[in-house]
């Protein structure tokens, strides 16, 4: 992470989270699933929001617990105070059992190597760690075959110092509506489940689903759900837009730091990849794929000014965006621009975003580097 540091002024270019929007999606999603947990994705930087600030927000706001990919992000949490149990909903090495143990972190066990590590760490520490065994339906990425699981518990049910508080998997298509391969999927998990219990294998925590599945699908919701995108204000699809109300959290703003006028047939920036067709304004906005702020955009992409949508020109540099300004009457440097969110009766949205790049939500605003300022409102 980034240290402040004392300055009479930083960067125009900030990165505004409204908490209370976040605090209401949440909020929202903690009554839409009723009588489950609900475990909070916090990963990735909180999807770029601010993995700190946005974990205690949610477990203030009725969040049961927390998930992260990595055991860092874990570690980060539990030293800024947080007590609430933490998932890491991913795999890692067995070298890093030593930290799930001390920081109390919940694992996802798909490996006997994994399993042998925390219950060794575990037994050393005095401890009693829960762990979530991780059955693979067909993402594949990973988890244990469910033809393999009986053998798998075997081996590993009764490690010492290992508690098997929860199972659970991942949906490969539940995003793309395919409904016929999810309801497969968990069908399969659920035959699993009890098959494991008739071996005697017991797992009180079952969760299957993401954002998705806790908007859509209650028949799926079972002990517990994992939302994280749905956090921030954005439906994976559009789809369910009608079906619960959520506001974007986070607004990209900064300013023009440059306007001046380009005469006509003028290459503009690197490799000349926009030319001037008559006389135009063109202005520098302060931010460039170094913070994040995607290349494919060049050309494409669209920011607010005066509330007035401009269109991106030429390529996207390391630091610095080039905007067409002109017919925006009055126009200077220092005019605020507006990169993600709503300026007047216009608004650009993340998925606006994902779109002009053919790619998702979840990495416009997780590619947001840290050297963009946070502002919590």
């Amino acid at each position: 992470m980034l240290h402040s540091v004392s300055l009479e002024s930083h960067s125009p270019t900030v990165a505004e989270v409204d908490l209370t929007a976040f605090k209401e999606n949440t909020q929202k999603l903690k009554k839409h699933v009723e009588k489950s947990m609900l475990l909070a994705v916090v990963k990735t930087n909180a999807y770029g929001h601010g993995i700190i600030p946005i974990g205690h927000e949610a477990v203030n706001a009725g969040a049961d617990r927390l998930g992260v990919t990595t055991v860092e992000e874990g570690a980060m949490l539990r030293e800024s105070g947080i007590s609430a149990p933490i998932h890491i909903l991913s795999s890692v090495i067995p070298e890093q059992a030593v930290d799930i143990v001390s920081y109390r972190l919940t694992a996802s066990i798909s490996s006997r190597k994994l399993a042998r590590a925390i219950s060794e760490e575990a037994t050393k520490q005095g401890q009693h760690i829960p762990v979530h065994l991780k059955l693979d339906t067909g993402l594949h990425r990973f988890g244990v075959d469910p033809h393999d699981v009986v053998d798998f518990c075997n081996t590993c049910y009764h490690l010492q110092g290992l508690y098997w508080e929860g199972i659970y998997t991942h949906f490969s298509s539940a995003d793309e509506g395919d409904w016929q391969l999810t309801e497969q999927q968990y069908t399969l998990f659920m035959e699993t489940v009890i098959k494991l219990n008739k071996q005697g294998f017991n797992f009180p925590v079952r969760h299957v689903g993401g954002s998705t599945i806790t908007i859509e699908r209650k028949d799926m919701h079972l002990e517990m759900v994992r939302p994280g995108l749905a956090l921030f204000g954005y439906h994976p699809v559009q789809r369910q837009q009608g079906i619960i109300k959520l506001k974007p959290v986070m607004k990209i703003k900064s300013q023009l730091l440059h306007v001046r006028e380009i005469p006509a047939n003028t290459p503009v920036g690197y490799g000349g990849s926009y030319v001037t067709s008559t006389k135009e304004k063109i202005a520098i906005v302060p931010i460039g794929h170094g913070d994040g702020y995607q290349r494919l955009l060049s050309n494409k992409g669209e920011m607010l000014v005066k509330g007035k949508r401009v269109k991106i020109v030429g390529t996207i540099s390391l630091d610095q965006t080039l905007i067409n300004v002109t017919g925006i009457p009055d126009i200077s440097s220092g005019d605020e621009v507006i990169l993600l969110g709503r300026q007047g009766d216009e608004e650009i949205s993340a998925r606006d975003i994902a779109n002009w790049i053919h790619s998702v939500v979840d990495e416009v605003l997780a590619s947001l580097m840290e050297r963009v300022r946070r502002e919590y409102v």
